[in-house]
């Protein structure tokens, strides 16, 4: 990567910018957990239209003239993704020639306007150098001479004066931290202009030396700024992260070390990343590639970036494994097969809550026996791989990696009720599964009964409530007494349990209904089994029952109540006010003549921040989902078979990947 690419960027075609993948619009899982994603977005064009593919990344790297083009845009994307890192893109020892045709409204021609003939890098023959075409070395050691100051000292001024203080930035992207010059000089140099050359390693001493200068100073001058280095891993102890461009440069075992080793010296946060690309190629389908270079590194903590290369940097590929939540890395990555040497690479395994990371760094497929029972990612892109599929053994091409979740079970039920010994499957907003369906039992729950899993009374420690038969059962997380209930008295009737915050105290409360053979009434008791409130939702003489959900489905901060009708009812949807005053809206979820009853849920389901109102088809009816704001506008449907079901099917929500958007659960499907 250099300072002349951009401008290479100007006079280039933008196919690059429009190689999207077709997906969803969806953050990275990074921003809740792992994989963290990095986008080195340099070109010299934003359009409005990028924001919201540009705010999915956990780090977006742009060119610091872009706080003068797009500020706006800057702020968008911080609007979208409160917690993105946005990093302003410098070199620290280069300047394109094109820098200097710039207005000086712009901070780079600003910076070309200031440099003096003394800072630049020369050979013995007083030649200019440079590594990049069209683009010169400047001398960032402390020989460099000059009027009042050298290069090393002006830039951090520049960096704190003219770009940190606009409040843009989290901070600077330092382009070219060499670790030496001889290299990259391609030509001996005269670092004090005595015309006699230096040896290399006397160049690359004092290169060293002038580069941690540099970086000191831009400490100092901006001591809240984040800094990343490309290149030079021998900075690691000054920067928040090492970028390790073209990874793996030339031996994968030793590039991981490095990677590896510069995060356990970097600062916090760190901001340690590996670039994998594809040699300057349009390629975004070389899916292979793409998950080596992620799986290589999520065996650290670093962020991970991956396009088209140094003369590209400035795509927006986005992948299925982008999403794929594996949360919080469980310790450290172990290695699962050693080879006899470093050249012949090797196999890595590391553990997440959610699931493992596996990278077969060796030039031969190998057969992984996994630690249990895993799950595949499901997608769109590579279904050949992305397939959903539960495995024990793992059939990894040399030079790939694989993300694998942990099987689903109860356990990833959460803040939604259920019941006990169901089948569960699971779908996304749009209605595509996502993950294997599964029996949700539990054994410290009675079979059959109504069950909710989640934090009650704003303790630590999930708690735990189920309904079996005519009873209320209370079971407090942090121990305790145990509060048993009748909300009906003594009933052999079945009925609805939906557990939310109805009011403004620290604790959820239970609303329970009959689930068909009686009136319509909804009651809301405490977590001691006190009756709050009651009210009937549909007319008195209807006698199938009443469905409910709890959640805030305007975004006003406050919860509602929603209901729907049990058996015999059409499918007529009112909302309420959590005190059982009519909040106003009521709609049908379907055809009124539909008389199956209704069941209902409330989930957040497309990460807008506002949950949705998601309906489930009665009995008798081909099985169907329809998802509703709370105006009754629908947003989606999808059929999940084309066989009436005498039953019905039961929906619920949660957010079973741990990514902000809830799923959706549905049971009662034993005919397909």
């Amino acid at each position: 990567m250099h300072d002349m690419f951009f401008w290479k960027r100007m006079c280039a075609s933008f196919l690059a910018v429009t190689l999207v993948l077709p997906v969803s619009v969806s953050a990275a899982s990074g921003i809740r957990g792992s994989p963290k994603i990095l986008n080195l977005y340099l070109g010299w064009e934003i359009k409005e239209s990028d924001v919201p593919l540009l705010a999915r990344w956990d780090m977006l790297v742009l060119d610091v003239d872009q706080q003068q083009r797009y500020p706006h845009l800057i702020r968008q994307l911080r609007e979208r993704n409160p917690k993105i890192i946005i990093l302003a893109y410098i070199s620290s020892s280069e300047i394109a020639q094109a820098r200097f045709l710039e207005s000086t409204d712009f901070p780079m021609g600003r910076l070309a306007k200031d440099v003096q003939d003394a800072w630049y890098l020369r050979a013995p023959n007083g030649n200019r150098t440079e590594f990049w075409p069209g683009s010169s070395l400047l001398n960032v050691t402390n020989l460099s001479s000059g009027t009042g100051e050298r290069w090393n000292e002006y830039l951090p001024r520049f960096i704190r004066d003219q770009v940190m203080s606009t409040g843009l930035w989290d901070g600077i992207f330092l382009d070219n931290t060499f670790v030496g010059i001889s290299y990259f000089a391609r030509s001996q140099v005269d670092l004090d202009r005595n015309g006699r050359a230096e040896t290399d390693v006397d160049a690359n001493t004092k290169w060293q030396a002038g580069t941690r200068s540099l970086i000191h100073a831009i400490r100092a001058l901006n001591p809240n700024a984040l800094l990343i280095g490309n290149g030079g891993t021998v900075y690691a102890d000054q920067l928040n992260g090492i970028l390790s461009e073209n990874f793996p440069s030339w031996n994968w075992n030793e590039n991981l070390r490095e990677y590896r080793d510069a995060l356990t010296k970097n600062r916090g946060p760190k901001l340690g990343s590996i670039n994998v690309n594809t040699k300057n190629e349009a390629r975004p389908q070389d899916f292979k590639r793409m998950r080596f270079g992620l799986a290589s590194t999520l065996m650290d903590d670093g962020y991970y970036s991956f396009d088209q290369g140094d003369w590209n940097h400035h795509v927006m590929w986005w992948y299925d494994e982008y999403e794929a939540n594996l949360g919080m890395p469980q310790g450290a990555a172990k290695k699962i097969i050693e080879q006899p040497t470093t050249a012949e690479g090797s196999v890595w395994l590391r553990r997440f809550t959610k699931g493992i990371a596996v990278v077969n760094g060796t030039n031969v497929a190998r057969r992984i026996n996994l630690p249990g029972v895993f799950e595949r990612l499901r997608g769109k892109q590579d279904p050949q791989t992305n397939d959903g599929s539960l495995i024990r053994t793992l059939n990894l091409d040399a030079q790939d990696g694989a993300i694998l979740f942990n099987r689903s079970d109860v356990s990833d039920i959460k803040n939604t009720s259920f019941q006990n010994g169901s089948f569960v499957r699971i779908f996304n907003g749009q209605g595509q599964v996502v993950q294997n369906g599964f029996f949700a039992q539990r054994e410290d729950a009675p079979s059959g009964a109504l069950v909710f899993i989640g934090n009650v009374d704003s303790e630590e420690r999930e708690d735990q409530i189920y309904m079996n038969g005519d009873t209320v059962t209370v079971k407090p997380g942090k121990g305790g007494k145990v509060i048993n209930f009748k909300p009906f008295g003594k009933s052999k009737q079945t009925f609805t349990l939906s557990v939310g915050n109805v009011n403004r105290d620290p604790q959820k409360e239970i609303i329970v209904a009959r689930n068909g053979g009686g009136p319509s009434e909804v009651r809301v008791f405490n977590m001691k089994g006190k009756l709050l409130v009651s009210w009937v939702a549909y007319n008195p003489a209807f006698l199938g029952g009443v469905r409910t959900a709890v959640g805030d489905v305007d975004g006003d901060g406050l919860r509602e109540i929603v209901t729907a009708p049990g058996p015999g009812g059409g499918p007529h949807i009112k909302i309420w006010k959590t005190d059982g005053k009519n909040w106003g809206g009521s709609f049908f979820a379907f055809d009124p003549g539909e008389v199956g009853g209704v069941s209902i849920a409330i989930g957040d389901v497309d990460g807008d921040g506002k949950a949705e109102i998601i309906a489930g088809s009665g009995q008798g009816s081909i099985p169907r989902v329809r998802i509703f704001d709370f105006r009754g506008t629908l947003k989606q449907e999808f059929r999940i078979g084309n066989v009436p079901l005498a039953q019905g099917i039961t929906v619920g929500t949660t957010d079973i990947q741990g990514d902000g958007k809830d799923e959706i659960f549905i049971t009662g499907q034993s005919a397909f």
